[in-house]
Protein backbone atom coordinates (compact mmCIF):
# COMPACT_ATOMS: atom_id res chain seq x y z
CA UNK A 1 0.00 0.00 0.00
CA UNK A 2 1.32 3.18 -0.99
CA UNK A 3 1.85 5.84 1.59
CA UNK A 4 -0.26 9.63 0.62
CA UNK A 5 1.58 12.80 1.71
CA UNK A 6 -0.82 15.48 2.36
CA UNK A 7 -0.31 19.01 3.02
CA UNK A 8 1.16 18.30 6.77
CA UNK A 9 3.89 16.12 5.36
CA UNK A 10 4.68 19.29 2.81
CA UNK A 11 4.49 21.90 5.50
CA UNK A 12 7.38 19.38 7.03
CA UNK A 13 9.52 18.97 3.84
CA UNK A 14 9.19 22.78 3.18
CA UNK A 15 11.26 23.38 6.78
CA UNK A 16 13.60 21.28 6.16
CA UNK A 17 14.17 23.20 2.18
CA UNK A 18 14.19 26.42 4.21
CA UNK A 19 17.01 25.08 6.66
CA UNK A 20 18.76 24.09 4.40
CA UNK A 21 18.57 27.28 2.44
CA UNK A 22 20.05 28.54 5.54
CA UNK A 23 23.32 26.75 5.89
CA UNK A 24 21.42 24.12 8.33
CA UNK A 25 21.85 20.62 6.52
CA UNK A 26 20.77 17.99 9.53
CA UNK A 27 18.15 18.97 12.01
CA UNK A 28 17.54 16.84 15.35
CA UNK A 29 13.95 15.18 15.71
CA UNK A 30 13.39 17.65 19.23
CA UNK A 31 14.07 20.76 16.80
CA UNK A 32 11.51 19.77 14.34
CA UNK A 33 9.08 19.74 16.92
CA UNK A 34 9.93 22.47 18.66
CA UNK A 35 9.45 24.29 15.16
CA UNK A 36 6.24 22.82 14.48
CA UNK A 37 4.96 23.66 17.86
CA UNK A 38 5.91 27.29 17.25
CA UNK A 39 4.21 27.41 13.93
CA UNK A 40 1.06 25.97 15.20
CA UNK A 41 0.92 28.49 17.93
CA UNK A 42 1.97 31.53 14.94
CA UNK A 43 -0.60 30.97 12.27
CA UNK A 44 0.05 28.17 10.23
CA UNK A 45 -2.62 26.99 8.71
CA UNK A 46 -2.49 22.81 9.42
CA UNK A 47 -2.30 22.02 13.52
CA UNK A 48 -0.24 19.19 14.68
CA UNK A 49 -1.53 17.31 17.83
CA UNK A 50 0.96 17.80 20.60
CA UNK A 51 1.61 15.90 23.52
CA UNK A 52 -0.18 17.32 27.10
CA UNK A 53 1.34 21.64 25.64
CA UNK A 54 4.68 19.90 25.31
CA UNK A 55 7.25 20.50 22.60
CA UNK A 56 6.51 16.72 21.29
CA UNK A 57 3.68 15.38 18.70
CA UNK A 58 3.52 11.71 18.23
CA UNK A 59 2.27 12.62 14.67
CA UNK A 60 5.39 14.19 13.42
CA UNK A 61 7.47 11.69 14.57
CA UNK A 62 5.40 8.80 12.65
CA UNK A 63 5.05 11.25 9.95
CA UNK A 64 8.92 11.96 10.16
CA UNK A 65 9.64 7.88 9.51
CA UNK A 66 6.61 8.85 6.35
CA UNK A 67 8.82 10.93 4.42
CA UNK A 68 12.14 8.79 5.27
CA UNK A 69 10.35 5.67 3.84
CA UNK A 70 8.83 7.91 0.86
CA UNK A 71 12.70 8.56 0.10
CA UNK A 72 11.70 12.86 0.69
CA UNK A 73 14.10 12.78 3.88
CA UNK A 74 17.10 10.95 4.86
CA UNK A 75 17.23 9.53 8.63
CA UNK A 76 21.34 9.63 9.83
CA UNK A 77 22.65 8.73 12.90
CA UNK A 78 25.72 11.07 14.66
CA UNK A 79 27.39 10.76 18.29
CA UNK A 80 28.04 13.94 20.00
CA UNK A 81 31.05 12.50 21.93
CA UNK A 82 32.84 9.40 22.59
CA UNK A 83 30.78 6.68 24.38
CA UNK A 84 28.13 8.99 23.92
CA UNK A 85 24.64 8.20 22.47
CA UNK A 86 23.65 7.83 18.91
CA UNK A 87 21.41 11.03 17.71
CA UNK A 88 19.08 10.80 15.05
CA UNK A 89 18.88 13.99 12.79
CA UNK A 90 17.16 14.30 9.35
CA UNK A 91 18.45 15.64 6.21
CA UNK A 92 16.55 16.41 2.96
CA UNK A 93 16.89 14.50 0.00
CA UNK A 94 16.69 15.54 -3.80
CA UNK A 95 13.48 13.75 -3.95
CA UNK A 96 11.91 16.19 -1.72
CA UNK A 97 13.41 18.31 -3.02
CA UNK A 98 11.21 17.67 -6.24
CA UNK A 99 8.31 16.63 -4.61
CA UNK A 100 7.85 20.64 -3.43
CA UNK A 101 8.45 21.35 -6.97
CA UNK A 102 5.15 20.61 -7.96
CA UNK A 103 2.72 24.01 -7.69
CA UNK A 104 0.17 24.67 -4.88
CA UNK A 105 1.87 21.89 -2.65
CA UNK A 106 2.60 25.12 0.26
CA UNK A 107 -0.10 28.06 0.67
CA UNK A 108 1.67 30.99 0.36
CA UNK A 109 1.09 32.17 3.70
CA UNK A 110 1.68 29.18 5.13
CA UNK A 111 5.40 29.39 3.16
CA UNK A 112 5.46 33.39 4.29
CA UNK A 113 4.58 31.70 7.96
CA UNK A 114 7.45 29.31 7.68
CA UNK A 115 10.48 31.33 5.97
CA UNK A 116 9.74 34.31 8.69
CA UNK A 117 10.11 31.95 11.69
CA UNK A 118 13.02 29.68 10.75
CA UNK A 119 14.43 33.27 10.00
CA UNK A 120 14.33 33.92 13.69
CA UNK A 121 15.04 31.54 14.65
CA UNK A 122 18.26 31.67 13.02
CA UNK A 123 19.15 34.59 14.34
CA UNK A 124 18.89 34.24 17.51
CA UNK A 125 20.71 30.85 17.38
CA UNK A 126 23.49 33.27 14.97
CA UNK A 127 23.32 35.71 18.15
CA UNK A 128 23.48 33.13 20.80
CA UNK A 129 26.83 31.79 18.76
CA UNK A 130 28.26 35.62 18.85
CA UNK A 131 27.60 36.06 22.68
CA UNK A 132 29.28 32.14 23.13
CA UNK A 133 26.26 31.22 24.77
CA UNK A 134 25.20 27.32 24.06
Amino acid sequence: MALKTDAKDARIVYVFKILKKHGIRAVRESAIHKIFYYLSKNGLSVKFDFWKDRKFSYEIRERLEKLVEKGYLKRIYFIEHLGGVYTPVYLITDKGLKFLEKKGRIAKKDAKIIEKMIGEIIKKIKSKKEKGVR
